[in-house]
């Protein structure tokens, strides 16, 4: 079978290498014949090369985790040839023709579902939802959202559907803030994190601290900083969004004197969330679909990175179409 690889950092090589096999470890799997796959921004920079303890070139297949295509084979009693899936593979590894994945991992869709390649965004919805339900009842409450790419966009529309007050998105990108004004966000900050921090020291009355703000960017260490900063006393910072360092430098005295939480959240019960994010992703098609801006053919892969590493062309979400290499 044909996968990609990342050969080194920015740059993929298509291999040649075996159809993987189903272990015979007792662990319900499938292998699945891929036919779509989705970037996640925790991808990046497994493709940049930020991640700076991981050599190269990177395992056949990876980054990819949001996966939809078709099972050709099984141990799983729930699954047979044929049955159009979602999954998340094992190590990663769905830039590739085939590849296997937990039973846990994997959800049955309809092959018949009209623009099938959108359902990828179940996978990354699911973690959204786990992180939302952890917050408990938001009717009445403020919520802000630092970060508004995918996921970003994803907590403005599911904490408005929640029933919060007010959803305020922070980007320093105007599309993206547009794009939040259509999923929720009753208003939005077109800035970085430290630009927003500044303008509410000087201007206090330009932000009303929220009850909870979510951290979406990640990657770096200085948006959790300027979370805390910007909720308000007694209030919640969401750690949501993936660090490539493993130590950070938290201005620790604001946080102990706001007397504020901080929550991490990231993996949720795959087994219970993936079925729900489905089921809300299908009642919700029409909505959540349009965070899907761009399809491209699997061979433009290492195009799709780079589009979705420099914000460039409205991209929000990119589905890559790999029925055909």
């Amino acid at each position: 079978m044909k996968a990609l690889q990342v050969a080194r950092p920015r740059q993929f090589e298509v291999k040649e290498i075996p159809v993987p096999q189903l272990p015979a470890d007792g662990e319900a799997r499938v292998l699945v014949r891929t036919a779509w796959v989705s970037m996640c921004g925790s991808d990046i920079p497994f493709f940049t090369g930020n991640k700076r303890y991981r050599s190269y070139p990177l395992a056949h297949g990876a980054p990819i985790h949001e996966c939809v295509g078709e099972v050709v084979a099984s141990t799983s009693e729930r699954y047979r040839a044929g049955d159009t899936v979602l999954s998340i593979p094992d190590g990663d590894q769905g830039l590739a023709e085939f590849f296997v994945a937990l039973e846990s991992k994997t959800i049955p869709l309809d092959g018949t579902m009209p623009d099938l390649g959108s359902a990828c965004i179940i996978q990354p919805l699911s973690t959204v939802m786990n992180a939302i339900d952890r917050l408990g009842d938001l009717s009445g409450k403020s919520v802000a959202v630092l970060g508004l790419g995918s996921i970003g966009l994803m907590f403005c529309w599911l904490a408005r559907k929640g029933g919060a007050s007010s959803v305020i998105g922070v980007d320093p990108i105007p599309y993206r803030c547009r794009f939040a004004e259509t999923l929720g966000a009753t208003k939005t900050v077109c800035g970085h994190g430290i630009e927003t921090v500044q303008k509410a020291r000087t201007s206090p009355d330009t932000w009303v601290p929220p009850d909870f703000i979510i951290e979406a960017v990640g990657h770096q260490m200085d948006t959790i900083n300027d979370c805390l900063e910007l909720v308000r006393k007694y209030g919640t910072v969401v750690a949501f969004g993936v660090p490539d360092q493993p130590v950070y430098a938290l201005e620790y005295e604001i946080f102990f004197r706001k007397n504020a939480t901080l929550m991490g959240t990231v993996t949720p019960d795959w087994a219970a969330y993936l079925p729900k994010a489905r089921d809300l992703f299908l009642a919700n098609r029409e909505a959540l679909s349009k965070l899907v801006t761009h399809g491209l053919p699997i061979r433009d892969a290492e195009k799709a990175f780079q589009m979705y590493e420099r914000h460039e062309n409205g991209i929000v979400k990119a589905v890559l179409d790999a029925r055909n290499w």
